[in-house]
């Protein structure tokens, strides 16, 4: 189902004129060899272009439509030659001092002439010309700075052009010449039955190469490759691509559609995958509609929006047609020399939609108006991290620059949490153990239960347990009815914590002891209802003295204070704790309310 997919998607982005017709790529060229009617150089001038990268300005190779590179691999890739873009070592024969620069430009010059032998143009003329006279030796006349001399030596790109500097890859006879020699193949090609498009074609027996994945090489790396006899089929040794017919064209459509999305804005960092996602027609909308999903920013509310019409049952603005188009969704990450397929999905994007929408239902809950309303994927992940890495933690799930020093904190987030949650959230499943685990083990290290560990507690609690003895609680808000033990710990825990602090200005109750009251309530509830004794005393508050009553009066009917609660019971005392003190800031805020109201109306 991937690869035709993504031959699919090539195909709606040719009719676009986004991506060239097969035989044609995207290639960085860094030269460009400005050749003479008579076929002698006149030049060799940069084609780099100054590039913002950090605090840097540094010169890249420019992307230029040209004809597709071969795959070159074994001892024998040098007499494989790329037509028109390749190496100073193919083009020029340079560093002429270097005898396999020579067998190179022999291999480059029996290509050129062969392709170009019926071309009838000037610039297919000025060509042959230089393939038959250049001498790698008289490069040293032309007189390049070295600079650039070293660059070429190094094995810069370079490709050719007329003096005034219209490439010769633009030409249409030499374009048609390639095509037919493209679509001719070699003399050795095999010929047979296209396992991706089922059609007759001429076998692909080394794949393009794959370039933009996080982690893999810089020079690119393969999707389906066979460079062992304990990957090959019996009959198949040293077949290379016969293990697994795909036609040329399946091949460069693939490779080109895969690769146009990872050089885009379509595409994401999950744990260390690298996500891409597309619709089958090439759908902007809803490929930018998945990209606010995954990494919504702060000042972006197409997510919010969208979401509260879900969450309300109100119709998107996506028309039936488009909630039914099938939208694809892979994960791939690097391993040597080759990729490895991490995950693939592919539903109507109206039911990924319906998916995102009963995820966001079950965060929710009671947080200040200041904070983000949608927990994007990113940032349930940076609630598994120790907060003072979150900030400097990679885009995980996103393409935001960073800090040099992220590498090192990206490490903090698992590799393989990334991308167990966005399958749990696309298409419904129960969320990874680890995640709920990991907060766990946060709270206790930090002390603390933000809003967004707690929607992730609640959320895990709704899919992942069997709730209905404790549905009540996994509420948005705080259930004062409630008389689940656990839940109402959390919430005592809580007051204690307000006595404490109306009493003496300050509280360390939360510091001290929090870890063991939501493991060992037994251990530490009596000491810790002894001291808020003395707290009540010196404050003097009647309401905190009530509301400890009342919690201890819901304790009753049993032990008070079990020995042990286990992983779920403290995610349930964790959850009582911060809708209690989420509580606790309604009535302050509110109180200010009505008092800057009061002031108000006396005023008037």
């Amino acid at each position: 189902m991937i690869l035709p997919s993504l031959v699919s998607y090539y195909e709606a982005l040719e009719a676009k004129g986004e991506l060239k017709r097969p035989g044609w790529s995207i290639v960085r060229v860094s030269y460009a060899v400005l050749l003479r009617p008579d076929g002698s150089i006149a030049d060799i001038v940069s084609l780099k272009k100054d590039e913002v990268r950090g605090k840097k300005t540094v010169s890249v190779p420019q992307n230029l439509f040209a004809p597709a590179p071969v795959v070159r691999a074994g001892s024998l890739s040098w007499t494989r030659a790329n037509f028109l873009c390749d190496t100073a070592a193919y083009m020029l024969g340079i560093p002429p001092t270097d005898e396999m620069a020579q067998k190179k430009f022999e291999t480059a010059k029996e290509l050129h002439l062969r392709i170009l032998k019926n071309a009838g143009s000037a610039a297919a003329e000025t060509l042959r010309r230089f393939f038959e006279n250049h001498q790698p030796t008289n490069i040293a006349a032309i007189g390049i700075p070295d600079n650039i001399a070293a660059e070429l030596d190094k094995g810069a790109v370079v490709t050719f052009a007329n003096e005034d500097g219209r490439y010769m890859m633009d030409d249409p006879e030499i374009a048609a010449a390639w095509d037919a020699a493209y679509g001719n193949g070699s003399d050795d090609a095999v010929t047979g039955r296209c396992l991706v498009t089922g059609r007759e074609d001429m076998i692909a027996i080394l794949h393009d190469k794959i370039k933009g994945v996080e982690g893999a090489q810089a020079c690119g790396a393969t999707l389906s490759s066979f460079n062992a006899p304990a990957f090959e089929s019996y009959g198949k040794d040293g077949g290379q691509g016969l293990n697994a017919p795909v036609g040329r064209y399946a091949m460069y459509a693939y490779t080109s559609a895969l690769n146009y999305l990872l050089s885009g804005r379509h595409r994401a960092r999950v744990g260390d995958a690298t996500v891409v996602w597309w619709t089958l027609d090439a759908d902007d909308v809803c490929e930018d509609f998945f990209g606010d999903f995954l990494y919504g920013s702060d000042d972006d509310e197409t997510l919010n929006s969208a979401m509260k019409r879900i969450l309300r049952g109100e119709p998107l603005d996506f028309s039936e047609t488009t909630l039914c188009k099938p939208f694809c969704i892979l994960g791939i990450s690097p391993n040597a020399a080759r990729l490895s397929v991490r995950f693939f999905y592919r539903d109507t994007f109206g039911r990924f939609i319906d998916n995102i929408a009963a995820h966001y239902r079950r965060l929710e809950i009671d947080k200040s108006e200041k904070q983000r309303r949608y927990l994007t994927p990113y940032r349930l992940l940076l609630e598994t991290v120790r907060q003072s890495r979150a900030k400097a933690v990679s885009p995980l799930l996103g393409g935001e620059t960073v800090s040099p020093n992220v590498q090192n904190r990206a490490k903090a987030v698992s590799p393989l949490l990334g991308g167990a949650l966005l399958g749990a959230i696309l298409n419904d499943w129960r969320y990874p153990e680890a995640l709920y685990e990991s907060v766990l083990i946060r709270i206790r290290a930090e002390h603390e239960v933000p809003s967004g560990k707690a929607a992730i507690i609640k959320a895990y609690l709704i899919k992942n347990t069997n709730c209905g003895s404790y549905k009540e609680v996994l509420s948005m808000a705080l259930n004062e009815e409630s008389t689940n033990r656990a839940y109402v710990l959390g919430r005592l825990f809580a007051a204690l914590e307000n006595a404490q602090y109306r009493a003496n200005n300050s509280s360390n109750i939360r510091e001290r002891y929090m870890t063991s009251a939501s493991a060992t309530p037994a251990l530490v509830f009596p000491s810790m209802l002894q001291t808020a004794n003395h707290h009540l005393a010196k404050s003097g508050s009647v309401a905190d003295a009530k509301l400890i009553a009342t919690l201890m009066d819901k304790l009753e009917g049993g032990v008070p204070f079990p020995a042990r609660l286990n992983n779920t019971e403290q995610g349930l005392f964790l959850l009582g704790y911060y809708h209690q003190t989420q509580k606790k800031f309604r009535d302050i805020e509110e109180a200010k309310n009505n008092k800057s109201t009061n002031k108000d109306n006396t005023e008037v």
